[in-house]
């Protein structure tokens, strides 16, 4: 995603990094069945985790979603690489829910990483 890219020019801390990795693409007819307009939050939901991020239109088939690889993404795909170095991130099960809650900040994911990993 060529997008990805541009935002990393500006830093992985950057707003511009945020509003092109902290999304989610969904099919239009998906969006349009879920209630969801374009830049609306949604949480997505896998057997990994959650995460709260912006959704858009993407072309897509029914019932998938994209998300660009990065902190976002990473909270929904689990870390079993399959021996190949690189977490398995297609195929994975998501409940896709609107929701009001602001999209997930990279500080808060930074917080919950660093709490994970304290001995106390």
């Amino acid at each position: 995603m060529a997008e990805q890219g541009i935002g990393m020019e500006s830093g992985k801390t950057s707003k511009e990094y945020f509003d092109k990795v902290a999304i989610a693409l969904l099919n239009e007819e998906d969006m349009n069945k879920l209630g969801l307009k374009e830049n609306e939050t949604v949480k997505v939901s896998t057997k990994f985790g959650f995460v709260v991020v912006r959704c858009k239109r993407g072309r897509l088939d029914r019932g998938k979603v994209f998300m660009p690889l990065g902190p976002w993404a990473n909270l929904v795909i689990g870390v079993d690489t399959g021996g190949t170095g690189m977490p398995l991130a297609k195929g994975v099960e998501a409940e896709i829910s609107k929701t009001e809650d602001e999209p997930t900040s990279l500080d808060m994911i930074l917080k919950n990483l660093k709490g994970s990993h304290d001995s106390s």
